[in-house]
């Protein structure tokens, strides 16, 4: 399993130092750089010898998927980011994303998602094109309430249909909305990435912080997961938080 990091370029070396394979860039912030700025995000990367294998933060709120009718400019929007994740050596983009896809209050979920449906289709479509995977994040109650569960992302997946959307597991959202954390072995081969936080705070995992990572895991080594694990989260105490969870996530997997 490889172990990344979701961060800017500006701290893909500390993430390198310590024992990262991979860094996970905001693909809207990158999709939106000028070309001088894009450039030096190369730089960086390349200077850090970490190459950016993910991408998350995949629309902008900016783009209301519920209210959207005509899809050109977010087609351009799409195309043009995936054009520089290509460059970058990207793999995977997550399309979380509660900005854009959140529902209206007072709709009804399934009439909801009937009417998101099209941009999961739009977003698998052009991620084959490209040769890139978009994986499904499900987002906890709080931040969402489009598509929650990993159940629900794995349903979403399956409704549509293309080779260029699976799902992600996100054991922070997972832990934050109480689910079974042995459900990632529900997606099979269908699970092409994962996120990983401690729920309650969104910290770094560490040895001893109280929470019990071990049937996450033991979900993941039941199907084989042999793909990337991304941390999104902040430090306990500081920087040198970061190589002691990435040794403990070595651990555990």
């Amino acid at each position: 399993m490889r172990i990344g990091l979701c961060a800017s370029a500006g701290q893909a070396a500390a993430a390198k130092a310590a024992g990262c394979d991979y860094i996970e860039l905001n693909f809207t912030t990158v999709a939106r750089m000028d070309d001088e700025t894009f450039e030096e995000t190369k730089a960086a990367l390349q200077a850090a010898n970490l190459p950016c294998e993910a991408m998350n933060c995949f629309i902008p709120g900016d783009f209301n998927l519920y209210a959207l009718e005509d899809g050109a400019a977010l087609a351009a929007y799409m195309r043009a980011g995936m054009v520089r994740a290509v460059e970058l050596g990207v793999d995977v983009i997550v399309f979380g994303s509660a900005g854009a896809r959140k529902l209206p209050v007072g709709v009804d979920k399934a009439e909801g998602l009937r009417k998101l449906l099209p941009w999961f289709q739009m977003a698998g479509e052009l991620a084959a094109e490209a040769g890139l995977t978009v994986v499904i994040e499900p987002l906890n109650t709080r931040e969402d309430n489009a598509v929650n569960t990993l159940r629900e992302g794995i349903a979403l997946m399956q409704q549509v249909n293309l080779p260029g959307l699976r799902v992600l597991a996100d054991m922070y959202h997972m832990g934050e909305n109480g689910e079974d954390l042995s459900d990632p072995a529900l997606a099979g081969a269908e699970l092409r990435h994962c996120h990983i936080a401690r729920p309650a705070g969104r910290k770094y995992p560490l040895p001893g912080d109280g929470y019990d990572y071990t049937q996450f895991f033991a979900a993941l080594r039941q199907i084989g997961y042999a793909g990337r694990l991304s941390i999104e989260a902040s430090p306990v105490n500081g920087p040198a938080d970061l190589p002691l969870c990435v040794e403990y996530l070595r651990s555990l997997a």
